[in-house]
């Protein structure tokens, strides 16, 4: 039985899929780390620092090594460094912005923690600048600050001197209308608004491009960007999409090997050759190959 299932085992870790990555069939696991009670959020500053959102405590880990303890900010409340559930994180390795859903801001740090100041409009009489409940936070490389407003389901775009620009996704977008956006990623000519069933493609001008996984996806929870396409999670399943958005591979939870259960997939972020999934209670590291 043991021979059996290490020839059924070598045959699923050994074949090789079609596509822009070399990826197993089966992931193992390389480490894990993180003690979390309801971890909902993960993005990456750089390779070994890691931003993770606590929607239970209320609270921001920051990792800046593998190998030590996080620095923790938050709890519930209003105060500056507080949080009414955080649901987003971005940074430009300076500043640290943290969406705050419940009281309606977004709060800004520097690299350290230490508290700067916040960004609140909903009580403006300036409609277009005007947002509540946001979702999601994103930074540019241009010092843009892109916000999933929830209150209206649009994405609201402020420059680097915080400024309102334009607004995505509104009522005026067409087939690029949100109606359950959940999280954001940007780069330095597109915006991918994630939703449950798609991912949203935008031009930097608030353009609709088209959408990736459409038909395809469902249940959406994460995505990331890799070197020649895309990945997407659900809670129970991985998602490899090419550059076109066509679907390479997906992979059930089952088949991921872990130290410790993972149970349900939160959020992944892929950085350095490593593919960090995140679970409610910890961060599990995959080596992936180029």
């Amino acid at each position: 039985m043991a021979a059996v299932l290490a020839i059924v085992i070598c045959i699923l870790s050994c074949w090789q899929p079609a596509s822009a990555q070399s990826i197993d069939s089966v992931l193992v696991e390389e480490y894990s780390i993180g003690s979390f009670q309801n971890a909902t959020r993960i993005i990456a500053g750089a390779p070994d620092k890691l931003y993770v959102l606590d929607a239970t405590t209320n609270t921001l880990s920051f990792f800046t090594s593998t190998q030590t303890s996080p620095k923790i900010i938050g709890g519930f409340g209003w105060s500056p460094s507080s949080f009414d559930r955080p649901t987003g994180v971005a940074t430009d390795g300076v500043n640290v912005y943290v969406s705050d859903y419940g009281n309606h801001r977004i709060q800004r740090f520097d690299r350290d923690l230490n508290y700067i100041s916040s960004l609140y409009t909903r009580d403006t009489s300036d409609a277009n600048s005007r947002f509540g409940y946001p979702l999601d936070i994103a930074l540019s490389e241009f010092g843009d600050l892109f916000i999933i407003d929830g209150e209206n389901l649009r994405v609201i775009k402020f420059n680097s001197t915080g400024s309102f620009e334009r607004s995505l996704g509104d009522m005026n977008s067409g087939e690029g209308k949100l109606s359950n956006p959940i999280k954001l990623v940007v780069t330095t000519s597109r915006i991918f608004v994630v939703e449950r069933t798609r991912v949203a493609v935008f031009d930097y001008f608030g353009n609709y491009l088209g959408s990736i996984g459409k038909g395809v996806l469902s249940d959406i929870n994460g995505f990331t960007l890799l070197a020649n396409g895309f990945l997407a999670v659900s809670s129970d399943t991985i998602f490899w999409l090419s550059r076109e958005g066509v679907l390479q591979k997906s992979l059930p939870l089952g088949f991921v090997i872990s130290g410790e259960s993972i149970g349900k997939i939160q959020d992944v972020v892929y950085i350095g050759n490593r593919l960090f999934i995140l679970s409610p209670h910890r961060i599990h590291v995959f080596k992936m190959s180029n």
